[in-house]
């Protein structure tokens, strides 16, 4: 992972999980029921900043591996930053790096973000365990479908690899990785509320023989503050379908 990839990286992920997260039980859960395994993903890089004070919300869940041990998931979304903050220049640099090719022929820079008002949103995502295959490959929401995603981490692959950060993400092994998730509205701009018109989680296909377990959306006060309420699609007691555990926009 590069040196300066996102606010957070792999190691503090870890740091926080394992304190916000301890009591949970780990090892296996029956299907359905309430326990959720603990997310303690293995660092693999320095901690450069653990702060839980930009977090907007957390999803957590159970999915099963391929010999049938649960494994506790969990996605960290953070508060997204502007264009043109120093602090989003870390996020900007690997955004370029990981999805500069663009889509359709039109490269991503630095320049073109500024000039559609882009924020970056920092996407955490962990597992209780490493290189454990799940029993099938979890669809990921990481964002709008409109925008690009870039993400770094293992067991993770783009379902458009001709396009990868324009495609979605395939999540097929348990691992940690960190998204940054671009949002564009124009200028004016630009619009730090847009990341509520996106979607966010896990699912599975219906005809998988797998399920999404014990799902559980936390929003904090920032999310709150930020009116996802007044939003479709935002109620955290909707977001388990039992393939799924997603929250967000459901206007369209």
């Amino acid at each position: 992972m590069a040196p300066g990839l996102a606010r957070i990286s792999l190691a503090a992920v870890g740091m926080v999980l394992v304190s916000t997260l301890v009591a949970c039980a780990s090892g296996t859960a029956a299907p359905g029921s309430g326990a959720t395994t603990t997310p303690v993903p293995t660092p693999t890089a320095t901690a450069t900043q653990a702060s839980t004070a930009d977090v907007l919300f957390t999803i957590t869940a159970n999915v099963r591996s391929k010999d049938g041990t649960t494994i506790g998931i969990q996605l960290t979304a953070h508060e997204p930053i502007a264009y043109s903050k120093a602090e989003s220049k870390p996020l900007i640099t690997d955004f370029v790096k990981a999805c500069g090719a663009g889509l359709a022929g039109t490269p991503v820079t630095a320049d073109t973000l500024s000039a559609n008002g882009a924020i970056l949103m920092q996407i955490d995502l962990a597992s209780s365990v490493h290189d454990q295959p799940f029993a099938y490959p979890l669809d990921l929401f990481l964002g709008s479908p409109y925008f690009g995603q870039a993400v770094t981490g293992k067991g993770i692959s783009p379902l458009d690899t001709a396009n990868n950060c324009f495609g979605g993400y395939s999540w097929d092994s348990a691992g940690s990785a960190i998204v940054v998730a671009d949002f564009e509205s124009g200028n004016p701009g630009p619009d730090l509320g847009s990341w509520r018109y996106a979607s966010y989680g896990f699912s599975v296909p219906f005809d998988s023989g797998t399920t999404i377990e014990a799902c559980k959306v936390t929003l904090t006060d920032k999310a709150t503050a930020a009116n996802v309420s007044t939003v479709d699609g935002w109620d955290p007691s909707q977001a388990a379908s039992g393939t799924s555990c997603v929250i967000g926009y459901a206007g369209e």
